[in-house]
């Protein structure tokens, strides 16, 4: 009662809201004052709010104050019969005015309900669905179907935890009903409880194992949980059960990415655009693999084809921009961004990339203002650099004092911060690591094995297989392969990564009384994330970082005999990325690697690979210890 006055001045004041005569008839039926809610029925009437959607609470009233027919309970078969064959023949203007005067004359009677319910859901009035598959439930409280209808119903308006609950009570009822479970588990997915979900999808394919729906959204939800591997094999089910199922070839792709394996996603991608040529979600992440893979031109295309089937799809403006700016077309690039924003503002990632492009264009006072939009760990660093680029110390200073308090952990700003202070001959305020080129071991297989050669000629032959991509990131002259390697690996790199474990164990032990974040605030939980690399004549690798590691290392599996040159070694040093110098006298330390060597150091300390010129191959593994 107390909310009726609210309704009722909310009406005086807007009558034009059509929502608000629904809702306020609502509220007087269910309180039970059904002589003002019919008067308001016939006010609304006059005031042009939608018939259909009136006549749902019409017959929500009937059932509160018209008497049931005393000489028939239920309705002639034969009207029944005619019901059905409107429904399931899709003539449903007749099914819905048949089905209104069945409730009318009979509204004790449940099937006529249930089948309104389901006309009102097909014409897309879920509101009005909801109150009569309300009144089946209530007519027929053991009808599982009645509270499944209920649940679809409550879950397309976004009412989840009613959906989740209806979907429970026809569980109960009818336990054996893998329609029920599989939405469930939908609805408990959008509830982000993916635990949960995945206990009901699982249901769901116990009791229907060829329930490619099922597979598809268990599935989904395992990608979502980052088991890529399980949601790999779920989608491939899905795609063994209903081959023509487009979304499953596009989130395969996707996982297949993540994976690293980028020629197989390319497949997925392309299978899924053939199936369904206006999936431009397929188009531009199928656009993302081919850029990745080094064919920029073809990645034009699929952004390009992606934007004209859905011009409003902001990502694909932001990955045509990723592919523009690949090819030195800064200006253009520019322009996909931008028009990013502008269909959907505030877009972090397109923020972050303009200010990236800026920042390559040298107008860095933009560049700084889209990544103080962002306000991520990365977007700060890069604010950060720019500022140093703009040699505008004094605020360099001000933001880097403020993040030190803050988070002290940030690889990218710990690497900015050890080259700004030898640079600027001042202390190194930032906590993570100040001297990482004291921190850096050497360790050998044959410390951990008696085996090393056969270890090594076992891992090259698993290794055989990646898929590699030539000139990938900072690799030149050479090929570079996913973050694959230890994902269900065979038994050669399975022993490489127990022995790697075995090292970072020791680097720590070795370590663990320094004083700074990289060793106080180490990972409790922590993950082997590997690639595989390969270079060639002239091959190395650009100074860099690892910016999503803590402890970083490689494994040389073949070396270049470079005898007293520096061919092939690796060099660590405070410098990269372009920084400004203004001391080129900065410290560097250099290690030529012997095959079989570990060599362990922080992940913000730059590295690269000094160019060699011998005709023959540097194979490694590189790894990331990271942060779980």
């Amino acid at each position: 009662d107390a909310a009726l006055p609210l309704f009722k001045t909310a009406l005086k004041a807007n009558p034009k809201i059509e929502q608000f005569w629904l809702s306020y008839i609502d509220a007087l039926i269910k309180e039970k004052h059904f002589d003002n809610a019919k008067q308001v029925l016939e006010q609304a009437k006059k005031h042009g709010v939608d018939a259909a959607r009136l006549n749902s609470l019409k017959v929500q009233l009937s059932l509160q104050t018209q008497k049931p027919n005393t000489a028939r309970v239920s309705p002639p078969q034969e009207l029944l019969n005619g019901l059905l064959e409107h429904y399931q023949n899709g003539r449903f203007s007749d099914a819905e005015k048949l089905s209104v005067e069945i409730t009318q004359d009979f509204p004790q009677h449940q099937f006529a309900w249930k089948v309104l319910g389901a006309v009102l859901g097909a014409t897309g009035r879920k509101s009005e669905a909801v109150y009569t598959n309300q009144t089946a439930v209530q007519l027929a409280p053991q009808d599982a179907d009645a509270h499944y209808n209920l649940g679809n119903t409550l879950k397309e308006l976004g009412r989840l935890d009613e959906a989740e609950a209806s979907y429970n009570q026809a569980i109960a009822l009818k336990p054996d009903d893998a329609n029920a479970h599989y939405n469930l588990g939908n609805t408990l997915k959008e509830l982000r409880r993916l635990d949960e979900a995945l206990s009901s999808h699982n249901q769901a394919i116990a009791l229907k194992p060829d329930y490619a729906d099922a597979h598809y959204n268990l599935g989904s939800t395992l990608k979502e949980l980052g088991r890529l591997d399980e949601a790999e094999a779920s989608y491939n089910q899905a795609i063994a059960l209903k081959p023509d199922l487009a979304e499953a070839h596009y989130n395969l792709g996707f996982v297949l990415k993540e994976l690293g394996r980028l020629h197989k996603s390319e497949a997925s991608y392309t299978q899924a655009i053939a199936l369904k040529p206006d999936l431009a979600e397929a188009h531009s992440n199928l656009g993302v693999v081919l850029k990745e893979l080094g064919r920029l031109d073809e990645a034009l295309a699929s952004h390009n084809q992606a934007i004209t089937s859905k011009p409003d799809l902001a990502e694909a403006h932001i990955n045509l921009g990723n592919t523009l700016k690949e090819l030195g077309r800064l200006d253009e690039a520019l322009a996909s961004y931008s028009q990013a924003i502008e269909l959907k503002p505030g877009l972090a990632e397109a923020h972050y990339n303009l200010g990236n492009t800026l920042q390559d264009l040298g107008r860095l006072d933009e560049a700084i203002s889209n990544f103080d939009l962002v306000k991520g760990r990365v977007a700060f660093a890069q604010s950060l650099q720019c500022l140093y680029m703009n040699e505008d110390y004094s605020e360099f200073d001000k933001r880097l004092e403020s993040i030190a308090n803050v988070d002290q952990t940030n690889i990218r700003v710990a690497a900015l911060s050890a080259f700004s202070a030898h640079q600027r001959k001042k202390k190194d305020f930032y906590p993570f690591c100040t001297n990482p080129l004291n921190f850096i071991m050497v360790k050998n297989l044959d410390d951990f094995t008696s085996n090393t050669g056969n270890l090594i000629e076992g891992i090259l032959k698993e290794a055989s297989d990646f898929q590699l991509v030539w000139e990938r990131r900072t690799t030149k002259f050479g090929f570079q392969g996913g973050p694959e390697v230890f994902e269900n690996p065979n038994k050669a790199i399975a022993n490489l990564e127990s022995i790697i474990f075995q090292a970072v164990d020791g680097y720590y032990q070795n370590f663990k009384f320094e004083k700074n974040a990289f060793i106080k605030l180490w990972p409790k939980k922590s993950k082997l994330v590997g690639w595989y690399n390969r270079l060639v004549k002239n091959g190395h690798q650009t100074s860099h970082i690892h910016d999503s590691g803590w402890l970083s290392g490689v494994v040389y599996l073949k070396t270049v005999d470079s005898l007293d040159s520096d061919h092939g070694a690796i060099e660590f040093g405070l410098h990269g990325y372009d920084f400004p110098i203004i001391d080129e006298n900065f410290p560097t330390k250099i290690h030529r690697p012997e095959r079989g060597d570990i060599v362990l150091f922080p992940s913000s300390l730059f590295h690269r690979t000094i160019p060699f010129n011998h005709d023959v191959e540097r194979c490694v593994i590189a790894f990331d210890l990271k942060p779980v």
